[in-house]
């Protein structure tokens, strides 16, 4: 049985956190995502991003969990507390690494994160959003009872990219800590 520690990232993650997004994007979104942009663009652009999110502040409070297998970093999940306060709770990035599907990590840290904001946001709810095109984890998040908005077009990362996109909601956080536990 595989050694699984779940802790907080900090700022001299912030490579290693880019490298994981961009590996996971370009293992997920073929075909969803131009080609180009996900051979060329994806890591410098993650890059950029990690660095000045935890660096320097950018995206405002941030709380990153590693989800560390036998020591070796297998995915991560971020939540932007204060990004988008009127849905509630973001959750940014919720990322397994190809090489550790299937063992149930990003339920894993999707209670973490559930019980993050169970803990320290009572009665906020969370949400993320997925690609339209994502059906995979679309159903994965159905299973656990998130609630789908309508697809809407908006901004991806990357120059004059539009995406379909959905928000997806956990009304009451405290049902899906007790789905996932």
């Amino acid at each position: 049985m595989p050694d699984l520690a779940l802790i907080p990232a900090t700022a001299a993650d912030a490579d290693r956190l880019a490298a994981m997004h961009a590996a996971s994007w370009q293992h997920t979104y073929p075909g969803m995502l131009p080609a180009a942009y996900l051979r060329d663009q994806a890591y410098p652009e993650r890059l950029a991003a990690w660095r000045a999110r935890m660096h320097n502040g950018a995206d405002g409070p941030v709380e990153v969990t590693l989800a560390m297998v036998d020591g070796e970093a297998a995915g991560f999940a971020c939540l932007l507390p204060e990004a988008e306060p009127r849905f509630g709770i973001y959750l940014d990035n919720l990322h397994v690494l190809p090489a550790f599907h299937g063992q149930g990590l990003g339920k894993r840290l999707l209670a973490h994160c559930a019980q993050r904001v169970a803990a320290h946001w009572p009665g906020r709810p969370l949400f993320l959003y997925v690609l339209e095109a994502n059906t995979q984890a679309r159903e994965f998040y159905q299973r656990l009872g998130g609630e789908e908005s309508e697809a809407f077009e908006d901004d991806f990362h990357g120059p004059d990219l539009r995406v379909m996109v959905r928000r997806v909601t956990w009304p009451d956080v405290a049902a899906l800590v007790r789905r996932l536990g």
